[in-house]
């Protein structure tokens, strides 16, 4: 495929990555969807935080409230006391946990920006394509479930409303009235993402065969906006290296949606437990 020469792409900013302001999270009160909400204490590098977390949460939901106190990531946190024993995987319930109010522990973990050195490791991403699981083959109820959950229904109120305070949105340019809006992924949709990651090709050379021929024939009628289930830092890189930022090739990106904007959604899979970001 024939591509235009690589020119002075335009500057992007990323969104909030590390800990978020409590601005959306206010916004969302446990309460409207009648859950309880425990208060926990805990330590780390000096400092003293009380923390407010709705039982039907998971290990993983309190693990990300930590480190948007703290900077902590959950892969680097250990956290001392919460129970007797090993801490739970993610996906546990914190109403199963059998916590009291008022429960101490400690958190210890290098924050970001504090660590010596932080190896560039490519992130993990599920190829979507060759994924084998019939979500639909799951029982009604079960589906329900899922979608009533009350931990579900504050995540997306949650997401909403940091969209709407812009911590996980930067727009580059404005919407036009009257477009539809066409969202594209880039793992191995418009990118075939594992040899791009991998160092295998060049990212250019990943790229969908016709990419910016489409691009160009559907920006007159849509916005175009591109989403990753990556860390911001990768998706910009990527997108940069495909040229899709580029000025002059005959249409514009509206926005980008990373990691930032999704949430995990836990269930089970052959009776074991399963997860997957959702957005």
């Amino acid at each position: 495929m024939s591509l235009p020469p690589a020119q002075q792409s335009t500057s992007t900013a990323p969104p909030h990555e590390g800990p978020t302001s409590p601005g959306a999270q206010e916004l969302v009160d446990a309460a409207e969807t009648g859950e309880v909400v425990i208060g926990l204490k805990f330590g780390h590098a000096g400092r003293n935080y009380e923390v407010q977390v709705p039982e039907e949460d998971r290990v993983g939901d309190l693990k990300a409230l930590i480190f948007s106190l703290t900077s902590v990531p959950p892969a680097r946190q250990k956290i001392l006391g919460l129970v007797k024993g090993k801490l739970p995987s993610d996906e546990a319930v914190i109403h199963d946990l059998a916590l009291k109010p008022g429960t101490k522990f400690s958190l210890i973990g290098t924050p970001l920006g504090k660590e010596f050195k932080e190896p560039e490791v490519p992130p993990e991403i599920i190829n979507d394509l060759q994924a084998d699981y019939d979500y639909t083959s799951a029982p009604l109820t079960k589906r329900a479930e899922l979608a009533h959950d009350a931990r579900n229904v504050r995540k997306i109120k949650e997401m909403v409303a940091k969209l709407r305070l812009g911590e996980t949105l930067n727009v580059m340019n404005e919407p036009r009235e009257g477009r539809g809006l066409l969202v594209l992924d880039l793992d191995y949709t418009i990118l075939d993402t594992k040899p791009a990651t991998s160092g295998t090709l060049p990212t250019i050379e990943c790229a969908r065969p016709g990419l910016h021929d489409f691009c160009r024939a559907v920006y007159p009628y849509y916005d175009i906006v591109i989403w990753s289930q990556t860390a911001w830092h990768w998706l910009e890189s990527k997108i940069t290296e495909l040229g899709m930022l580029n000025e002059g090739m005959g249409y514009k990106i509206a926005f980008i949606l990373d990691r930032t904007s999704m949430f995990k959604v836990y269930s089970e899979r052959d009776g074991a437990s399963l997860y997957n970001r959702t957005a």
